[in-house]
């Protein structure tokens, strides 16, 4: 998936050294920003490389504090520990990390210089978009609004940009706020990644309501247009076996089809491997049997381009006339096909 993080890496397990100077001991824990080594083998290596790594940062942390409490890198240092346990706490559930982790941002924004203000407004709601999961309706507003107060305060922060764009991918049900965000992040972002990442999701959001074309060659050996299903509902699943949450996709609009009855609504994937015989394999694996366009050309697809795609997996809704009605119909699938349904 190509998506810009806000929330920062998790960094590399490297001990800090201990009883060193001031200048020493930051060097060393700095260093911990390179990333482990080699590349782990399975989800659960990660994992645990990830919870190890943790450990050793927090306690590197915490010997920095103990030891240089009052250098001004301290600040730094208490905000890099209060993302550490909460990240902690989302890979074990453990509450008391949370809890410490609050009570660090609490006094924090308590005790803050004017200089220090934009930090911790940024960690606060840094920490708040990782505590949501399945966010509700008043969880994405209560979002929205700290991003609108942080824009009002801090009107030239570099992560401006960047900030309203990670919000604005929460808003896919409502598209105006949505285009509104990206629009205003849009002038802001001097990193190049980043301005191309926000053109791609204006381009997304301004298909909303409207028809466009897809098509080309199947795996199947045929040919598929999305103007050749009109007269019933469409599921549009872009994927590829490198998005291990696309297989959850898959698995989810399956579920729904069968659901809703498979008579009731199409599907037409596009497939983004780059080899044929990787596509192939997954959907023998998934037993997948809907039309799937693949060309090989992964990101570079024409068939993706043109719509602004830049992440894995992507699920939209069309009407019967097919126009785009849903950006995000990985959403409660079954409930917005019926919805359409319905009208």
């Amino acid at each position: 998936m190509k998506r810009l993080a806000l929330i920062l890496a998790l960094l590399c397990a490297v001990p800090i050294a201990r009883g060193g100077t001031v200048d020493e001991d930051w060097k060393a824990l700095v260093a911990l920003d390179a990333g482990p080594a080699g590349e782990p083998k399975t989800q659960e290596e990660a994992r645990e490389r990830a919870l190890g790594h943790l450990g050793k940062q927090e306690r590197a942390l915490r010997d920095f504090l103990a030891a240089h409490v009052a250098d001004e890198r301290a600040f730094e240092a208490r905000l890099r520990l209060s993302r550490a346990l909460q990240i902690r706490a989302d890979f074990t559930g453990e509450e008391r990390l949370r809890a410490e982790a609050k009570k660090l941002l609490d006094e924090m924004d308590r005790t803050a210089a004017p200089a220090q203000r934009a930090e911790v407004d940024f960690a606060k709601i840094a920490a708040l978009m990782r505590a949501l999961r399945e966010p509700t309706r008043e969880q994405r507003e209560e979002l929205l609004a700290a991003a609108r107060k942080f824009q009002g305060d801090h009107p030239g922060d570099r992560r401006l940009a960047a900030l309203l764009a990670e919000v604005a991918a929460l808003f896919d049900m409502q598209p105006a706020t949505k285009l509104a965000l990206l629009e205003f992040a849009l002038p802001l972002a001097t990193d190049a990644e980043i301005k191309s990442r926000i053109a791609d999701d204006i381009k997304r959001v301004r298909l909303f309501g409207r028809t466009f074309p897809l098509a080309g060659p199947t795996l199947q050996g045929r040919k598929a247009d999305v103007e050749q299903l009109r007269g019933k509902p469409v599921l549009v699943v872009i994927f590829a076996d490198f998005s291990p949450p696309s297989t959850a996709a898959l698995v989810s609009v399956q579920r729904a089809v069968a659901e809703i009855g498979a008579g009731s609504v199409q599907v037409l994937c596009v497939n983004l491997d780059g080899k044929r015989e990787t596509a192939a394999g997954l959907l023998r694996e998934m037993n997948v049997t809907w039309p799937v366009i693949f060309d090989g050309k992964g990101w570079q697809s024409p068939a993706v381009r043109e719509l602004g795609i830049n992440a894995l997996p992507t699920v939209w809704l069309l009407d019967a006339k097919g126009r785009l009605r849903s950006l995000n119909a990985l959403e409660g699938t079954a409930a917005q096909v019926r919805q359409l349904l319905r009208e």
